[in-house]
């Protein structure tokens, strides 16, 4: 059975980055399997329940189950490290047994940029990739890429709330890819992955799957899910094993 590794900082990464990639994949047969590096304790709660840590957390990881069994991925874990404040040095063990676990045909994470550079998104992405580098494996790394613009107005938002440090880690024209090695079109399953993000209830303003964002943002990211290849180059391999989740 093919198999599939995503690990995203924050329960709800996994939808919008590939939750449609997961959905098709699932769909086809794959053992999928979700890891969030933290509970996403501090993100901003928006249902009107009881706010703070001990009550967020748990909350948090009940929706991240929630959205996995709506894209039909019957593993999810988490890893609990401290949301906003992800060290690389803790998190990089952690990835390198993920990894190292089983042959997992595809591995997915955020790329370069966080999606719009948030910190916690900057450190898991450098995790994985040393992981990736220092065991010479898994050779079907992929990286969530988004295009160019599409995330920088939440980038700004990120910027004036403070959450992205002094000066941010990332400057504004760093957000996005003009150019990908691999397209998933998702359109077939943009309602499963609609589901997915409604999933994280505690995140969405009125409960609207498009209001965490800023306008436009979500409903760029139903038809096609993109990626950049962790060696840079184009692999036919991999355009096989996406195939697969294709059901081709």
């Amino acid at each position: 059975m093919p198999s599939l590794l995503a690990i995203v900082p924050h329960p709800d990464d996994e939808s919008y980055s590939f939750g449609g990639t997961l959905a098709l994949a699932a769909r086809a047969g794959w053992e999928c399997r979700v890891v969030a590096v933290t509970s996403g304790e501090g993100g901003e709660r928006h249902d009107g329940g009881p706010v703070g840590a001990s009550h967020v957390a748990p909350l948090r990881e009940r929706e991240l189950r929630t959205s996995c069994a709506a894209l039909g991925v019957r593993q999810c874990g988490f890893w609990q490290l401290p949301d906003g404040a992800v060290s690389e040095e803790a998190l990089r063990p952690l990835v390198a047994t993920a990894v190292a676990e089983r042959e997992w045909d595809l591995v997915m994470t955020l790329g370069a940029d966080g999606a719009y550079g948030h910190p916690d998104h900057l450190a898991v992405h450098e995790a994985v990739s040393a992981a990736w580098r220092s065991q010479q494996g898994p050779s079907s790394l992929l990286f969530a890429s988004f295009p160019l613009g599409l995330f920088v107005p939440q980038y700004d938002k990120c910027v004036a709330s403070g959450i992205m440090g002094d000066p941010p880690l990332l400057a504004r024209d760093d957000i996005g890819d003009a150019s990908v090695e691999y397209d998933v079109a998702i359109g077939a399953v943009a309602g499963v992955k609609l589901a997915s993000i409604r999933a994280h209830l505690s995140q969405l303003p009125g409960g609207d799957p498009f209001a965490l964002f800023p306008p436009g943002i979500v409903a760029g990211l139903l038809e096609c899910e993109r990626f950049r290849d962790a060696t840079g180059a184009r692999s036919p391999h991999i355009v096989e094993i996406l195939g697969k989740v294709l059901g081709g």
